[in-house]
C-alpha cells in the first residue's frame, strides 16, 4: 500500500527505541513494518536491600543513546530517511532530581516493592476507589505515587531537596528536546494523573505532599518537539527540524504494535512481567478497583491487569536447573519446555505459588473474567512477548481461556507501537501489527474442561491464602 506523507509518497523511516527492563533496543521500521535496523544495549539492575531494585539512570540514559548511535555508525540508519524518533518505555520508574535536574536517587524499578506500607496507608486514607475512580491505578507499592510517599517518610532529606519526580523516560528525553515533559500514558501510569481529564489529580498530588510544579508536563505522545542544538545526537547529521514524539508506555503501545487496537480487543504480552489490555475507547474503572487504566492516546485507553515476574520466575527454575546439571541456560529452557509439553492437563493438581506456567494462565482468566464484566471483548486473543514463542505456553493458554489465540507474524509489540505512534504523529497511516497474521492456537475441549476444574481449585486457594503475603500486593 502507497503510504503519503502531506500528500506525497514518502519512503519515511522512523527511529522507535524502547527503554526496557534489562535493556535498550533501537530499531529502525518503515512505513510496512519492515525493520531495517536493530540495536541494542543492556544495563544491570542493583537490588542493594530485600525488596529494593533500582537501576542508574545515567547509565540507562547513556545507553539509549549508545544503542541510537550505532544504528548510523554501522550503516543501519542514514540520517536522510530518518523522518522521526519515537519512545517506548518500562512504565512505573520514578527518579527524584534536584534543582539541576541532576538525581538524588537511582531509578526505582516497577519490580520494587519498598513501598508496600506507604500504599497500604494512602488506600487506608482514601478507601480503594478514592483515588482509583480518577487515575485508574488500584493502590499498590508498584505506582510511583507509593514511592514518593515511601520517599517523604523514610528519605525526608531527599524528599525536601528533590525539586522535580520524573519516569526514567522523561530524563533520558530532557537531554534531546530540552523540555521536562511526559506523555499521557506515562503520567497515566503514575497513580497521580486523571486517566480521563488527562491531567495531574491535585488530591493525589496532595497526599503525597507534592505539586504540579514538581512533575512534567504532560503531553500527547504525538506532540512534536525537536533536537535541541547541544543534544547528545547533534552530531550524527539529523535534521535539525527532526519530530520527536515521546510516544507512550510500553504496555499500552503493546496492543499498538501487536494490532489488539479494535474496541474489546485482547493483548496478553508476556515477558519479564505479564499482562492482559483490553484497548477501549473510553477511560473505564472497576467497582472492585482490580484493574487498571491507562492511556495509549488522547482517544484510546487500555485497562486489565499484571501477573508479575513471570519471565523472571522461568528464568530462576531454568537457572536453577543449569546450575544443578551442568546444562548451558539454553539447554535448560529446552529441557524445561520439553518436561512441560509432556505433563497432562492441570498437571495431576500441582500448583506452584505464587505460580508457574499454569498458575500464570489461571491468574491472567481472572484478568479476563473482570475485562468480561466491564463489556463485551473479542473472541480470540493477541499473544506477544517472548513466551509467545515458547512451544507450550500458547497452548496452555489457549485451553486455560478456552480462546483461539494469535501470535502475529511482527510480534515486536512495544517497540513496534511507538514506531506506528510516531508516523501518527507525521500525519501518515501505518499498520503493521496485524493481529490476524501469524499462527493461530486453538482451545481442545477436553483439555479445558480440565483446567477449568483446577482453576476453581486455584481460586479457592489464593483467596485461603490472600493476606499471609506482605501488604499491598494485590494485583496492580
Amino acid at each position: 500500500m502507497t503510504k503519503k506523507l502531506n500528500g506525497t509518497e514518502t519512503g519515511a523511516q522512523i527511529l522507535a527505541v524502547d527503554i526496557g527492563t534489562t535493556s535498550v533496543r533501537a530499531f529502525v521500521f518503515d512505513a510496512e513494518g519492515t525493520i531495517l535496523g536493530k540495536a541494542q544495549v543492556a544495563y544491570p539492575t542493583k537490588r542493594p536491600k530485600p525488596y529494593f531494585e533500582e537501576q542508574d539512570p545515567d547509565l540507562v540514559k547513556a545507553s539509549t543513546f549508545a544503542a541510537i548511535r550505532s544504528l548510523f555508525e554501522s550503516g543501519q540508519a542514514k540520517p536522510e530517511s530518518i523522518r522521526g524518533i519515537s519512545f517506548s518505555s518500562q512504565m512505573y520508574s520514578l527518579i527524584a532530581l534536584d534543582e539541576a535536574g541532576m538525581p538524588l536517587t537511582n531509578s526505582i524499578l516497577w519490580s520494587d516493592g519498598r513501598a508496600e506500607r506507604q500504599a497500604l496507608r494512602l488506600k487506608e486514607a482514601f478507601g480503594p476507589l478514592g483515588l482509583y475512580r480518577f487515575t485508574g491505578c488500584p493502590m499498590n507499592s508498584i505506582y510511583p505515587i507509593a514511592k514518593i510517599a515511601w520517599l517523604r517518610e523514610e528519605e525526608p532529606l531527599v524528599f525536601r531537596h528533590a525539586a522535580r519526580f520524573v519516569s526514567i523516560k522523561e530524563y533520558v528525553a530532557k537531554d534531546i528536546i530540552g523540555r521536562w515533559a511526559v506523555d499521557y500514558s506515562m503520567a497515566s501510569a503514575s497513580g497521580l494523573f486523571d486517566v480521563a481529564a488527562h491531567r495531574w489529580h491535585g488530591p493525589a498530588l496532595e497526599a503525597v505532599g507534592i505539586a504540579e510544579a514538581n512533575l512534567s508536563t504532560p503531553v500527547s505522545g504525538t506532540c512534536t518537539f525537536t533536537l535541541i542544538d547541544n543534544s547528545p545526537l547533534a552530531d550524527l547529521g539529523l535534521s535539525k527540524v527532526l519530530p520527536i514524539f515521546l510516544g507512550a508506555g510500553d504496555g499500552p503501545l503493546a496492543n499498538l504494535g501487536s494490532g489488539a487496537v479494535e474496541v474489546g480487543a485482547i493483548n496478553i504480552d508476556l515477558g519479564t512481567s505479564g499482562a492482559a489490555r483490553c484497548t477501549t475507547g473510553a477511560a473505564v474503572v472497576d467497582e472492585t478497583a482490580s484493574l487498571w487504566c491507562f492511556c495509549l492516546d488522547e482517544t484510546r485507553w487500555a485497562y486489565g491487569g499484571i501477573v508479575t515476574n513471570v519471565g523472571n520466575a522461568y528464568q530462576w527454575l531454568a537457572s536453577s536447573v543449569a546450575e544443578v546439571s551442568g546444562m548451558s541456560p539454553e539447554a535448560a529452557f529446552e529441557f524445561l519446555n520439553a518436561k512441560a509439553k509432556a505433563i497432562e492437563p492441570g498437571s495431576k493438581g500441582l500448583l506452584f505459588m505464587p505460580y508457574l506456567r499454569k498458575a500464570v494462565a489461571y491468574d491472567l482468566k481472572t484478568i479476563i473474567e473482570l475485562m468480561d464484566r466491564r463489556g463485551p471483548t473479542l473472541a480470540h486473543i493477541v499473544l506477544t512477548g517472548g513466551l509467545s514463542r515458547s512451544l507450550v505456553v500458547p497452548d496452555i493458554l489457549a485451553d486455560v481461556l478456552g480462546r483461539e489465540i494469535r501470535i502475529p507474524s511482527q510480534n515486536e509489540g512495544s517497540i513496534a507501537g511507538a514506531a506506528i505512534l510516531g508516523f501518527m504523529g507525521l500525519g501518515m497511516e501505518a499498520w503493521f501489527g496485524d493481529g490476524n497474521a501469524g499462527a493461530s492456537v486453538y482451545p481442545d475441549r477436553g483439555r479445558s474442561a480440565i483446567y477449568a476444574e483446577h482453576y476453581r481449585n486455584y481460586t479457592a486457594l489464593v483467596e485461603r491464602l490472600r493476606g499471609f503475603g506482605a501488604p499491598g500486593r494485590e494485583n496492580p
